[in-house]
């Protein structure tokens, strides 16, 4: 209601003045003195009415009743029969105008000023018969043109009572925001093509900046506190926080802000923002630019959380990653060892004359390079059961000292230290082999020059540990060593990234652990199994299946 009031005295401040200007450019062009006093009742509306405005004390009822007063006073004064029909007009019209301004009983008092109306002509000196005649007339003008107006004006209102009810109760997150400032401040600093708008903008975030400050959130509805994480309204309404504006959100105010400039009706954007929380959030926000008297006064925005859907996306784009990484891994793995058995067996196939012993040494090769091909192949396959939950493992009392031995032998590798004795436990033999193996595996690729193992039993388990000198994985990293296709460590390129995952998973599968820890200076890989003595009658593992 304070909007209304304060259009309709600057709307009715602008007519009387204009037509207290029209009156004393006519009476000086004509030569006639009367027009000049004539003027004085317009002049005298105008002026309550600026000085109303000046003082931000807009009251349109009060503005219009002087008004009324003021057409009464002149033409029962320095009116004539020219000027009756003019000043009867004004006073239906501003009278009606000022009925649609009575917060309650409309009718009634239109009534009333109706009744009034048909006497007021008596004090206008017409004869008796037409000043009735006249007074009637304008009476039935200003009922149906109050009629027209409240009809209007109950429309309006049951429109925005509709709307106000869904904008309050909408499911929907909405905010009502004022651009018009903003938009009022790009047009002050770049008077260039509109074209060229867009990239300038994203050339000088501080314009954008600035001109974001300038936004003023209007009204929320409760649907927009709670995804924002705001304890109400008040703490949303007002002007943006121009600091928002970063590398982030910047295209997304420059698309706003181009899209305002532009004139368009209506505009999307996701943008990654902040709640009151400081919670990140990625939100879709579909606007609709409402005002047409002020360009960006009045703008409609619908925010939607999208962040499940970005969060899918990068997880999605994770996964192509990881399969692109891990074919390109596998490629790698499998190609090195298929070389050496191609060109190995080439050779034996080709030259001639080999001794026994040359022979031998070629074919050792050969079987040395096709056993790792097997190993990356078996690795490949545990975890492709692993995911199916198809992974068999027979347990028996197994030597873990000698599948140590037989490790260490199979892949050719020294130590610095080793344990006096490794008490046996109960396992699957060839799943043990392959869980040292990747351990032992995984040092020589990622460790230090110094490699140590140690071993020791624990009331119902034995726990063996793979130790080296290297550097080992950062902190943050260190929960992810054991995630399937990782490459958490460093120094080494096209690895599968599938050995410690499947030792794990083995490990876990005969009723053991496998763990990773920094120690001093070293990296400690414990594995733990259960203990020969305390292990029932070999069996298969619960958790196999073939």
């Amino acid at each position: 209601m304070t909007q209304i009031h304060r259009r309709v005295v600057r709307v009715g401040a602008v007519a009387a003045w204009a037509a207290a200007t029209v009156f004393l450019l006519v009476g000086l062009a004509g030569g006639a003195d009367i027009l000049y006093v004539q003027a004085v009742g317009p002049v005298v509306a105008a002026g309550f009415m600026t000085a109303q405005i000046i003082t931000h004390r807009e009251n349109g009822g009060l503005a219009l009743l002087v008004s009324a007063l003021a057409t009464m006073v002149m033409q029962a004064t320095v009116g004539s029969e020219g000027t009756v029909l003019p000043a009867a007009l004004a006073l239906v019209v501003i009278c009606a105008i000022g009925i649609l301004l009575i917060g309650s009983r409309p009718v009634p008092t239109a009534v009333t000023v109706a009744l009034l109306m048909v006497l007021t002509p008596l004090v206008w000196g017409l004869p008796f018969g037409r000043a009735i005649q006249t007074g009637v007339v304008m009476s039935l003008g200003l009922i149906m043109t109050a009629a027209v107006f409240l009809t209007l004006q109950n429309a309006a209102t049951a429109l925005t009572a509709r709307f106000q009810i869904l904008f309050e109760n909408s499911p929907t997150a909405v905010m009502e925001e004022d651009w018009s400032e903003a938009l009022a401040y790009v047009r002050s600093e770049y008077t260039g093509k509109p074209e060229r708008l867009r990239p300038f903008l994203m050339a000088y975030p501080a314009v954008v900046e600035r001109a974001v400050g300038r936004a003023r959130i209007v009204r929320v509805n409760q649907a927009a506190v709670d995804l924002l994480e705001a304890e109400g309204e008040a703490e949303l309404v007002g002007y943006r926080d121009g600091s928002r504006v970063n590398e982030h959100t910047l295209a997304a105010f420059v698309g706003a802000l181009v899209t305002l400039y532009e004139g368009r009706e209506t505009f999307e954007m996701e943008v990654l923002a902040m709640t009151m929380r400081n919670r990140p959030i990625w939100l879709q926000t579909r606007s609709v630019v409402t005002s047409i008297e002020r360009p960006g006064a009045t703008v409609v925005v619908a925010l939607n959380d999208i962040t499940p859907v970005k969060e899918r996306q990068a997880a999605m784009a994770a996964l192509i990653k990881a399969k692109d990484e891990f074919i390109a891994s596998i490629s790698h793995e499998l190609r090195t060892p298929l070389t050496a058995v191609v060109g190995l067996t080439s050779e034996l196939s080709s030259m001639e004359g080999l001794s026994e012993g040359e022979r031998a040494e070629l074919m050792g090769l050969v079987a040395g390079q096709a056993e790792e091909m097997s190993n990356i192949v078996e690795d490949l396959l545990v975890a492709a059961r692993a995911e199916m939950g198809a992974i068999a493992v027979e347990t028996a009392t197994v030597n873990l000292e000698a599948e140590l031995a037989k490790a260490l032998d199979g892949l050719g590798i020294g130590v610095d230290e080793m344990p006096a004795t490794v008490p046996n436990v109960v396992a699957d033999a060839s799943r043990v082999r392959q869980i040292l193996r990747n351990l032992l595996t995984n040092a020589v690729r990622y460790g230090g020059p110094k490699r140590r193992i140690l071993a020791g039993s624990e009331p119902g388990s034995v726990w063996l540990e793979v130790r080296d000198d290297g550097q080992g994985v950062a902190g943050d990293e260190a929960s992810e060593i054991f995630e399937p296709y990782s490459t958490a460590h460093t120094g080494v390129s096209g690895s599968v990234g599938l050995g410690l995952a499947v030792a794990r998973q083995l490990a876990e599968l005969m009723g053991g652990s496998l763990s990773y820890r920094r120690e001093l200076e070293e990296t400690v890989f414990r594995l733990e199994l259960p203990a020969a003595w305390d292990a029932e009658p070999a069996q298969t593992s619960e958790n196999a299946s073939i």
